[in-house]
């Protein structure tokens, strides 16, 4: 029986992310790509709102397609300690039965002054800033910041992967988690 995964998104490394997290864990697994709109700010600060954004934007998948075994939402935020800005990737992943869960992605500094131009509004999103100052065009659907910030190592899919895996943990361990 083929698993059904939709994913609130329709960038190419979420989805192969969330596709290699599932395969991981499932056989005969098929993840599509819905385009959703959370809403929100493009570049979520804070770790509510981002929460908030992976949740409706697997809410929103799950009903894109009526097939769907499960809703997938990964947003990709700004989280702060102290003065410093890290990049994380949150997943909420929900069955067609309501269960739920978060999950969270490696996180890594932002340098200062790219938060700066976002949190000023000079640009709308982490995306924007990269592009303009590398000369890159959507990095964030081909390998993201990521990428480049270590040299071809770990691409965006990879934090996504993560960050779905993480998520995952309550649906293989349900003797466990509920």
């Amino acid at each position: 029986m083929e698993l059904r995964v939709c994913v609130g998104s329709k960038n190419p490394s979420k989805i192969e992310g969330v596709r290699r997290a599932f395969q991981a864990f499932f056989n005969n697994v098929d993840v599509k790509g819905c385009a959703v709109e959370t809403g929100l700010p493009p570049q979520p600060i804070g770790i509510e709102i981002t929460m908030r954004g992976a949740r409706i934007r697997a809410e929103k998948a799950l009903k894109c397609f009526s097939d769907c075994d499960f809703g997938v939402g990964v947003e990709a935020g700004f989280i702060s300690f102290g003065e410093v800005f890290y990049d994380v990737q949150v997943t909420y992943i929900v069955d067609r039965n309501g269960f739920a869960s978060y999950g969270f992605s490696p996180a890594f500094p932002i340098p200062k002054k790219f938060a700066e131009l976002i949190i000023k509004g000079v640009f709308k999103e982490l995306e924007e800033v990269v592009d303009n100052f590398y000369g890159t065009k959507n990095i964030g659907e081909k390998g993201g910041f990521i990428k480049l910030l270590t040299k071809g190592v770990v691409r965006r899919e990879d934090l996504t992967y993560y960050s779905v895996i993480a998520a995952l943990i309550p649906f293989i361990n349900k003797d466990v988690y509920m």
